[in-house]
């Protein structure tokens, strides 16, 4: 081969590294976040990454163009093989062809590979940015997918993490809502419409920040997890999809001792630190934090086998589930029950209730609270993955419907424990559902990490179906 392809190939792929835009890495790193190419170096394993459409096309002269508005690759994450992506603002605003990613999609869905990939960008572009300059185009289509639909296909098949850090508006913003697991940095945004669009629409000049700043979707659910910058949102995403696997063994935490002093009959206390005594140490992970706090979700490990954890927290609003815990609930069922994670339900709860406002003279109930508060019982009839619940004090109403199905449902618990300090025999004054009591065992505290690890020994972890069992609520 003539020498000179083989040199004019290298000298296009060497004009979309870093070293070529020392002004560009410079002005990224002064607003304290990497280069997509940092990104993926620093996400991936080492010596695992195959990089994809790094040739965008040909002219009509014979010269190379470059791909432009980001990198992707398939390589590894702790070993696991997976698609990662990242969109790069400063170059055509991270706008690169549609095509690409619905290549990766296909292979995400044919393959069964989790997606990670950064998604900041002022919108994503049905054709490559450097379409319409009389050159042949290489990275057109490739598969069944386009960018939404195919994200959408992946929900529930694969786990999809989205992270966020810097504006990301319109196509970009619709790529993160479909994503099972939304990470991002603060002073970041996520909206629909950009700044431009709602100047040019309303007239009223805003910041990205502020039309739709990330720390406004933390509090109402928007994203799963704020971090503080590019590094941490990789940390946390290299620890989520550690979860898809389980590890051979794990070791109760150092607080497990204390178990059985954590709960009294009539005083409040912090559900965490219940959770943290029960669980694998260092393996809990909470999503969704700031959103519904009266509700934990959070991943961690029994013996090394991944699991969901669903708790009422008696120290915010009595543990009481609103529409916004009930919407929690439910999106977390399913999450747990497409990717096999057995659920364990810690149970404290006077039950569901419902936000009072005041208009004027009128008091006014929340809007659509029945219909919300019906949503974690339909995951429950539809989940199929193993849950055990624990009675830790109440469980009034529908509340242990909410936390664990109904009795009679077709998901019922795998194993239904309760701790003494437990109240039974009460009638609920507010519906005609009475307190259930029925319960497989009641034990102390100190035993219940070894009677649960038990039961999930007898139940093992299948990944053998060959079609999703279903999608995973958007944010």
């Amino acid at each position: 081969m003539d020498q000179k392809l083989i040199d004019a190939l290298h000298a296009t792929r060497k004009v979309q590294s870093d070293e070529a835009r020392p002004d560009i890495v410079a002005r990224v790193h002064s607003n304290g976040r990497m280069t997509a190419r940092e990104r993926m170096a620093a996400l991936l394993d080492a010596d695992s990454a195959v990089e994809y459409g790094s040739i965008a096309g040909q002219t009509s002269d014979g010269e190379w163009v470059a791909e432009a508005g980001g990198v992707d690759f398939v390589g590894t994450i702790g070993g696991q093989v997976v698609i990662a992506s990242s969109t790069d603002y400063t170059d055509h605003g991270g706008g690169y062809g549609a095509g690409r990613l619905g290549r990766l999609f296909a292979l995400a869905e044919e393959h069964r590979w989790p997606l990670v990939f950064f998604v900041d960008g002022g919108g994503s572009r049905a054709r490559h940015p450097r379409s319409g300059q009389g050159h042949l185009e290489f990275s057109g289509p490739i598969g069944r997918f386009t960018i939404i639909d195919g994200n959408a296909e992946l929900s529930g098949w694969v786990p999809t993490i989205a992270i966020v850090s810097g504006p990301s508006f319109a196509g970009h913003a619709s790529l993160a809502a479909f994503s099972d697991f939304l990470i991002a940095t603060g002073g970041s945004s996520i909206g629909i419409g950009g700044p431009p669009m709602v100047e040019a629409a309303l007239g009223v000049r805003l910041s990205a920040h502020e039309l739709a700043g990330v720390e406004m979707h933390e509090k109402r659910g928007g994203i799963d997890l704020l971090v503080t910058d590019d590094a941490a949102s990789i940390h946390a995403a290299r620890k989520y999809l550690a979860y898809y696997s389980d590890l051979p063994f794990g070791k109760p935490s150092a607080s497990a001792h204390r178990i059985n002093s954590l709960v009294s009959e009539n005083q409040h206390y912090d559900m965490h630190h219940v959770i943290e005594s029960l669980v694998d140490a260092d393996s809990v992970f909470e999503l969704r934090p700031r959103f519904a706090p009266a509700l934990i979700t959070a991943l961690a490990r029994i013996e090394g086998r991944s699991i969901g954890v669903l708790a009422n927290q008696p120290l915010i609003d009595d543990g009481a589930i609103d529409a916004d815990a009930a919407t929690k609930i439910s999106r977390f069922v399913e999450l747990c029950d497409c990717y096999e994670y057995p659920i364990i339900s810690l149970i404290d709860t006077p039950g569901c209730i419902t936000r009072w406002q005041r208009k004027g003279e009128d008091l006014t109930t929340e809007a659509g609270m029945t219909r919300w508060h019906a949503r974690p019982l339909i995951a429950h009839q539809n989940r199929t993955v193993p849950l055990v619940s624990i009675q830790i004090r109440r469980g009034y109403g529908l509340g242990p419907a909410l936390m664990s199905g109904f009795s009679s449902g077709r998901g019922v618990p795998a194993l239904c424990l309760a701790w003494p300090t437990l109240e039974v025999g009460r009638t609920d004054g507010f519906s005609a559902i009475r307190y259930n009591t029925a319960i497989d065992d009641v034990v102390t505290p100190a035993e219940t990490r070894d009677k649960i690890a038990r039961v999930l020994r007898h139940i093992k972890r299948t990944f053998n179906q060959t079609e999703k069992k279903h999608s995973i609520d958007t944010w």
